[in-house]
């Protein structure tokens, strides 16, 4: 998978996290591939943890902000993904392959931010038209 313009939702701060995760995700893929030692990969997936964490404290923190009206379902998606995240880290670490890891993110990078992320851009669009946010089609 490459990052391209379809998976930006319209918000600059937004879009650039979520493209550094996305490269985070394409070394870990590589990595994968390459069949690199745990170590390595360990690294990746740190850095990954980190910039996702980061992202989504930063975007709760503005659907807080903005009293977004489904901001408890992002918070609790969002739980689930930390949650899975670990449990896909666990079974690296215990030599489960790495393609489960990749195709995790993947499939949840895709749905998360094609849908529920634009459903909070569209919002911000609407209600806040001054903050910048552009609708993306």
């Amino acid at each position: 998978m490459k990052w391209d313009g379809s998976f930006t939702i319209g918000i600059e701060s937004i879009d650039a996290q979520h493209k550094k995760i996305f490269e985070r995700l394409l070394a870990i893929e590589n990595s994968v591939v390459k069949r690199d030692p745990w170590h390595i990969l360990r690294f990746l997936l740190a850095q990954l943890a980190e910039s996702m964490r980061f992202h989504l404290a930063v975007e709760e923190a503005l659907l807080e902000i903005t009293h977004y009206p489904g901001r408890q379902e992002h918070r609790d998606a969002h739980a689930k993904i930390i949650e899975l995240m670990a449990e896909l880290e666990h079974k690296l670490e215990h030599n489960a392959p790495g393609e489960n890891l990749v195709g995790f993110f993947e499939h949840w990078f895709v749905r998360h931010v094609l849908a529920h992320d634009r459903e909070y851009a569209r919002y911000m669009q609407e209600e806040f038209p001054a903050s910048g946010a552009r609708q993306h089609i």
